[in-house]
């Protein structure tokens, strides 16, 4: 005997269920504009363009400087993705820095594809590594 009248009914459970099926198909489309496409990144104006060398870390060179990383240190991949700063260990990359003003520590860095390279990266000259 059931003399408790179940809270929904089964056609408010399928319609419930059809809704949120709805909703996660719809939202798929929203979490695919978060992937890599043609376009370059947005920078902060701060940011600044090298080449990033991890050596030791916390401790990278940036343009053959030994700087170090601060406890938040970020590093994000040309797929938009935060990835290891140790996986790239003895690897020359070009990136996009910012440098925390404070310390004079390393904050972020954005491994730059070849588009965003080109635009925003200009390598110095033997020269201009000599006297800078």
């Amino acid at each position: 005997m059931n003399r408790c009248k179940p809270h929904f009914s089964t056609v408010r459970r399928l319609c419930a269920g059809a809704l949120l099926a709805g909703l996660a198909c719809a939202s798929l489309g929203a979490a695919a504009q978060g992937l890599p496409s043609n376009e370059t990144r947005n920078f902060p104006p701060q940011a600044q363009f090298g080449e990033l060398v991890v050596t030791q870390f916390p401790e990278v060179e940036i343009d053959g400087k030994t700087i170090r990383t601060s406890p938040g240190f970020r590093l994000f991949s040309p797929e938009r993705t935060l990835v290891q700063a140790i996986n790239y260990q003895g690897s020359k990359l070009v990136v996009g820095y910012v440098i925390e003003p404070q310390t004079q520590w390393l904050h972020q860095a954005w491994i730059l594809t070849k588009a965003e390279a080109d635009k925003h990266y200009k390598p110095k000259s033997m020269l201009q590594r000599i006297f800078n």
